[in-house]
């Protein structure tokens, strides 16, 4: 079914009781493990690197806050810290009705985190398959004091309350990202959203921009260009966007070789599918399923 983004986002249905401020002193950091839900991460104060199981690395600084949608396994970390802890309430399912404090590291915290394990029934039952693995998002932006916003969940029924406003942190996050509205152009007047959709449906064809043009009735320039405007990538890029999540869920659920997996997402070398997964990911796929199943040993 086809939805338009404001009933895709009236559907959604956020659920979760796991919440926690976390101070995090000098070199010190957290560990969290590959689940099917989906973790917030705001930075109340200090300076933080978050880095998926992916290799991917982004800077979150007081006020940004971090929506890891795709579950991936990841860390938060401060300066050059090696090694991390885990916390039990952002990996294990649980509840809490107050959120608590938990320090990590020796000495006076540098930063400080409000953190919180959410579960998400997607319209549909999945996620849907290009969604970005993370959203960044400024509090500012949406006039919201993030320490005021924190001091407001405390107390009896805080974790309520910060999951009804994770959602709607999701929603302007969701409405702003440009990866995501793209998702919901399924207007098949437009050839652009006819394209999109025969990306979705056989992305392991073996696409060109001139046989994607020709298919919607377009000249291969001003269809190049009008997809990257519309959809803020290139066709081969989104292509590519599409494979990259089969080659994900390959390499973490099963046993297939890398050739293997090069010749079912529709490359015609090996070499030229590890050029691409590298590209996208910043790491090798072996180096990538190794990092993978660290991540769910972690979080069992």
């Amino acid at each position: 079914m086809h939805w338009s983004l404001s009933e895709f986002l009236n559907l959604i249905e956020f659920r979760g009781q796991n919440w926690c401020f976390v101070d995090m002193a000098a070199r010190s950091g957290i560990s969290v493990g590959h689940s099917d839900t989906m973790l917030l991460h705001a930075v109340l104060n200090g300076t933080v690197r978050i880095t998926r199981g992916t290799g991917e690395t982004a800077e979150f600084k007081a006020g940004e806050i971090a929506l890891i949608l795709s579950g991936d396994a990841h860390t938060i970390r401060n300066n050059q810290c090696r090694t991390t802890e885990a916390i039990d309430l952002l990996n294990q399912d649980g509840y809490v009705d107050e959120p608590p404090t938990i320090a990590i590291g020796e000495g006076l915290p540098e930063s400080r985190l409000l953190s919180g394990r959410l579960k998400v029934r997607w319209p549909g039952g999945s996620p849907p398959r290009r969604l970005p693995p993370m959203l960044p998002l400024r509090a500012a932006d949406l006039g919201i004091e993030l320490r005021k916003f924190a001091e407001a969940g405390t107390g009896a029924g805080a974790a309520a309350f910060l999951t009804r406003m994770a959602a709607m942190l999701f929603v302007s996050a969701f409405r702003d990202e440009p990866r995501c509205r793209a998702l919901f152009r399924w207007d098949m007047g437009n050839p652009i959203a006819r394209a999109q959709l025969l990306l979705e449906k056989h992305p392991f064809q073996p696409w060109t921009v001139e046989a994607l043009a020709q298919k919607v009735g377009m000249g291969r320039s001003n269809f190049a260009a009008r997809f990257t405007a519309e959809v803020g990538a290139t066709p081969i890029d989104a292509l590519t966007q599409v494979r990259m999540k089969f080659a994900e869920g390959f390499l973490r659920n099963t046993e297939l070789k890398v050739i293997e997996i090069s010749d079912r997402i529709g490359y015609r070398s090996e070499a030229a599918f590890i050029r691409r997964f590298t590209d996208h990911f910043g790491m090798t796929p072996g180096k990538f399923r190794r990092h993978a199943r660290q991540g769910l040993q972690a979080a069992e």
